[in-house]
This record gives C-alpha cells, sequence and structure tokens, in this order.
C-alpha cells in the first residue's frame, strides 16, 4: 500500500528545486532537508507543486498525513550504557532517523533516558542515537555522529546533533559549524568543567553589543536546561574588530551590567557555589575585567584613533600611578608618540621642557 512518509536528506538535497515538497528540520541552511513521498515498498515517488499557490494548499495536508503515517510504525530501540551514561540507539528499521520528527516517539524515549531534553543524531538513514542532554556524554556525542556521518552505511543525513526539548527539535549544534550569515555572529562551546566559551565574530561596537547580548541569552537557556555550569563564560574577540581604548572600555562596562543579572548569579551560587565570572579576550589576551594598570597595551590600534581620542589616550597614560616604572605604561606612552610623529601633530599641552616619558632622551 502506497504511504505519504517524510523522508530525511542531507542539507543539499534539490536545494534549487523550490516548489519540491520539502522542508528543513531545522531553521538553518545546513539542516538536513525533510523531504514528503509516497512510499509503495518497492519504490519512493516524489512530487513538486505547479505554482507556489498549489503548494502552498497542498503542503500542509501532505505533510500532517505524512507525520500521521510514520507515528504508526513501530520503531524498536535498545539502550546500552558507556562511561556511566545511557544511550539509546534506534535501529533496523527504514524510518528510525525520521522519528526524531514524531513527538510521541522522542517524549516517550526522553522518559525511558530520564530527561526532558535529549541531544539526538541521525547520521544516516535506519539510524537514531540520543542521550540525556545533561550526560557526561554530551561532549562526545557529536564527534561520534561525525564518525558515523563519514562511514555511513546507509544514504548520509547529518552530521549535526539536535536537542530536543518535550518532543521538539530547538537547537542544533555539532562540530565545526559553519558562519552563517543569517544567524547570530558567535559561537557557544562548553568544555568539560562546565564553563563557556562564545567566540564572537563582530565588527563593530552596535554589533558586539547585540552579540554578546543574545549570546548570553542561549547559554542562560543551556544552563538552564543541563542545569550544571561551572561558573565561568569566557566571550573572545579577534581581528574582526579593532582593538582600541573604545572596546575595552565597552568590555568592561558589558561585565558590570551583567553581573547585575540577578537570575545568571543565582543560578551560578547554586550550581557552582560561587558568583559567576566573566572575561574578554582579544586573540587570547585579556582585556576585560581589568584595572586602570593593565588596561594598556601597545597592540592597541592608535592608527584607527581619532585625534581627541588620542589626546584622550594620552592623558590615561599620563594618570597612570608609577608610570615611570610601569613598563607597558611606557611602551604605550612610545606607540603614542610614534602615532603624532607619523601624523605630524603635536602632543596635548606640549611644552619644551622634558616629561617624564621622555626620561631616556
Amino acid at each position: 500500500m502506497t504511504k505519504i512518509l517524510p523522508i530525511l536528506k542531507t542539507s543539499d538535497y534539490r536545494k534549487n528545486e523550490t516548489l519540491f515538497f520539502k522542508e528543513n528540520l531545522f531553521d538553518d541552511k545546513i539542516s538536513p532537508v525533510v523531504a514528503y513521498g509516497k512510499d509503495s515498498d518497492r519504490m519512493i515517488i516524489f512530487d513538486s507543486a505547479s505554482n507556489e499557490n498549489d503548494f502552498n494548499i497542498r503542503f500542509p495536508k501532505i505533510k500532517e498525513e505524512a507525520i500521521s503515517n510514520l507515528k504508526s510504525i513501530d520503531v524498536t530501540y535498545q539502550i546500552t550504557e558507556a562511561e556511566g551514561s545511557k544511550i539509546l540507539f534506534a535501529e533496523g528499521n527504514e524510518y528510525a532517523s525520521e522519528k526524531i520528527l514524531d513527538n510521541d516517539f522522542m517524549i516517550k524515549i526522553a522518559k525511558e533516558l530520564g530527561s526532558d531534553n535529549l541531544m539526538v543524531g541521525i547520521p544516516f538513514k535506519g539510524l537514531l542515537i540520543a542521550i540525556d542532554s545533561n550526560s557526561p556524554m554530551r561532549l562526545k556525542l557529536p564527534v561520534v555522529i561525525k564518525q558515523y556521518f563519514d562511514n555511513p552505511q546507509q544514504d548520509k543525513i547529518s552530521d549535526k546533533v539536535f536537542l530536543v526539548q518535550n518532543g521538539e527539535i530547538v537547537a542544533m549544534g555539532g562540530e565545526d559549524l559553519p558562519k552563517n550569515d543569517n544567524q547570530e555572529n558567535f559561537v557557544i562551546s562548553e568544555n568539560k568543567d562546565q564553563n563557556y566559551s562564545i567566540e564572537l565574530n563582530s565588527k563593530n561596537i552596535e554589533d558586539l553589543t547585540k552579540d554578546v547580548n543574545t549570546s548570553l541569552q542561549q547559554v542562560l537557556l543551556m544552563i538552564m536546561h543541563r542545569k550544571s555550569f561551572g561558573g565561568e563564560i569566557t566571550f573572545k574577540l579577534n581581528n574582526s574588530i579593532s582593538k582600541n581604548q573604545s572596546l575595552i572600555d565597552k568590555c568592561n562596562s558589558y561585565i558590570e551590567q551583567i553581573e547585575k543579572n540577578e537570575m545568571l548569579q543565582i543560578m551560578s551560587e547554586a550550581l557552582a557555589s560561587s558568583q559567576v565570572k566573566f572575561k574578554f579576550l582579544y586573540n587570547g589576551s585579556l582585556i576585560a575585567p581589568s584595572s586602570i594598570d593593565n588596561d594598556i597595551s601597545s597592540e592597541i590600534e592608535f592608527t584607527n584613533l581619532s585625534k581627541d581620542s588620542l589626546d584622550k589616550e594620552f592623558n590615561r597614560v599620563l594618570s597612570i600611578p608609577n608610570a615611570r616604572t610601569n613598563t607597558e605604561a611606557l611602551t604605550t606612552m612610545s606607540e603614542i608618540m610614534k602615532e603624532y610623529k607619523r601624523r605630524g601633530i603635536k602632543m596635548p599641552n606640549e611644552r619644551n621642557n622634558k616629561n617624564w616619558w621622555r626620561f631616556w632622551k
């Protein structure tokens, strides 16, 4: 008997056929595709709409019928243990992978694993792997799924993992996530100590403010779901944004504002027994939190500063306590002086008498 069913395919499956009855499993261009076709036991027959209006009318009914038919398919599974964690394998049925679309099935196996939140992999046709998203195995599952995807026993589907909450797919992750121009400009990772790192590719202060806020919200959700947290969050900046005093000041102000987030502090106290700690790194070097003594750096791109900003930086370095014996202060002043000379402009309140930063002359 011919039945309409969902069939999972790789992300590039018929990507240019807009009227083909398909959709992304998750709202992302690297997501696998769910195609809808008629299974006649001998072959799958796919169909497409004649025009956009025809697609909009027929597609919802096709999808509803396909999911209903999927729910009627009985897929067996087994649960094994590894490194103290339960791992569920659903295999032996060609529609095992597609059961990720069956809310009832996902809720059922979540109860078997003792968690409302699952990490799920569907690397190739006929295989579904699931674990508790709080499991110690959660950091290894993306690697395992990638290995299965690279060495498939059936048609490939996806090398990513999916977070399923209460039967619904809510997030996608995995190894080597590419940058997506249509998504947030950051990548979140978690280490074995349950601390989080956020790699930011923001190009200016305005984008950085948005990316810090959005990424922090996602980390908060992850902490709430997993109920585990090491107490540290590190934001990592790179050459996508210019390093100057304005950036350093802004990063310090972010920390001051974030530390006032009562929900985050309460969760950190409960899960890590300490207040949450934040750091901003620029190409691996700490730029925030910082005191007036370590705010300075010869790496600051003075060429990007306006005359007023350069003057402020000049006066700020002059105000540093014990500046005459502070190696970083002397180095920074030297760089500032080079910039004044390069532009052919005078330093603020320049006098003929020798100033402290010129003691070597």
